[in-house]
């Protein structure tokens, strides 16, 4: 609050104002934004920052709109429905699942987990800081000293993501430490170790989600589900299991920015650009759609870093568009068709040989294969190709 009061931010922010629609107008080189309380708003650019991870992908599982319990979202958490003494099933064992599992397992009397696939997993190394630390940090050159530490020691966890190099030796070889330590049970273990290379899909951290479940009440179930009726799930080996409620940890549909229809030159939607698969030039702009800067889009995942690196080199990039939009006295600019092109090209290329492209289904990659989730390089690489924005890649009117 002290920092939005001292930069005048909340005579700038709207709460609680939906956005619901934005329409490129070309004559007036101005986005027409539509809120959804019916308000509308005038814009030169529009930064979409919504994220991939935000639209909630339900399974698609049978039967699931004849179920009489309750269902939701790990996304759309339902706080008004306790979960003690209920019987609950979660619906995967990603992300989001590994953090929820282990808070829900005290409450329910009875927990089914819905593995789809494993996934590597890897200890959470958490530390709490000691005052006389704290009081460290507070020098200047030795927090900026921890914090370049920090910095490389996270984008040298990069490096395990290069099949069969020494890295990923280590990675892997911490993660089956992992494994071994927390899961005593040979059969149990044998049904959450992946049959894929690390990292190929997202690499998880966790020191509670494996013991949890060994709990005398949790149960992993590692059938895939054949359908759902009105009383709980039946597993392809045709046991059906009663449950209260179903949560599904099942991810975010990231071909979709966000459920907000978007539209650029001639009316052309961003729902339609991207039908097939998602792309971007360096995972900013989109042909056809101008002055739309895109933060975390399309092939700028990682998983190895922080976000906020690659948000930051977007924020710098989009800022100097706009400069030199103003500096031109343009009214907009656009992504070449062909420049995107191009970078996707180069981009998928590079993608092909990489971990990612291995025999796995992750939110990376399409149903096709094709990856539109995560970026190659380091982060410094990404910042260094995003520090001068090339124009002539660009159209200006």
């Amino acid at each position: 609050m002290r920092f939005a009061t001292k930069f005048d931010l909340l005579s700038h922010i709207r709460l609680n104002a939906a956005l619901t629609s934005a329409r490129f107008d070309a004559e007036q080189g101005l986005w027409l934004l539509r809120l959804e309380n019916g308000e509308q708003l005038k814009a030169s650019f529009f930064i979409c920052s919504a994220g991939p991870l935000s639209e909630p992908r339900y399974p698609d599982i049978p039967g699931m709109d004849t179920y009489e319990g309750r269902l939701f979202h790990s996304a759309r958490w339902d706080h008004d429905y306790p979960l003690n003494g209920k019987r609950v099933a979660v619906i995967g064992t990603a992300a989001s699942a590994v953090q929820i599992i282990p808070h829900i397992a005290p409450l329910a009397a009875r927990l089914y987990v819905c593995q789809r696939s494993p996934n590597w997993i890897i200890p959470r190394l958490n530390h709490v800081y000691a005052p006389w630390e704290k009081a460290l940090f507070r020098l200047k050159p030795i927090a900026k000293t921890n914090r370049f530490l920090l910095y490389w020691l996270h984008e040298m966890n990069r490096l395990s993501f290069n099949p069969g190099g020494f890295m990923a030796r280590i990675g892997r070889e911490l993660a089956e430490w992992h494994l071994r330590r927390q899961v005593i049970d040979p059969r149990l273990r044998g049904a959450l170790r992946p049959g894929y290379p690390l990292g190929c899909k997202r690499v998880l951290l966790s020191n509670d989600y494996y013991p949890t479940l060994m709990r005398p009440n949790v149960e992993l179930i590692d059938t895939p589900i054949d359908r759902i009726d009105p009383g709980g799930i039946v597993t392809r080996d045709g046991q059906k299991r009663e449950v209260d409620v179903i949560i599904c940890a099942t991810g975010f549909n990231v071909k979709r920015m966000l459920s907000v229809e978007i539209r650029g030159l001639q009316g052309y939607r961003l729902n339609e650009a991207w039908a097939r698969e998602p792309k971007a030039y360096q995972g900013v702009t989109v042909a056809s759609f101008p002055n739309l800067f895109i933060l975390l889009g399309p092939n700028t995942g990682q998983g190895h870093t922080s976000a906020i690196l690659f948000i930051e080199a977007q924020v710098n990039y989009a800022l100097k568009c706009i400069q030199e939009i103003a500096r031109q006295q343009k009214r907009f600019l656009s992504v070449k068709p062909e420049a995107m092109n191009r970078y996707n090209e180069e981009l998928q290329k590079t993608l092909s040989t990489s971990v990612w492209a291995a025999g796995c289904r992750s939110w990376y990659k399409t149903e096709s294969g094709k990856i539109i989730g995560i970026y190659p390089g380091f982060s410094f690489q990404y910042a260094k190709q995003l520090r001068e924005p090339r124009f002539e890649d660009y159209v200006m009117c």
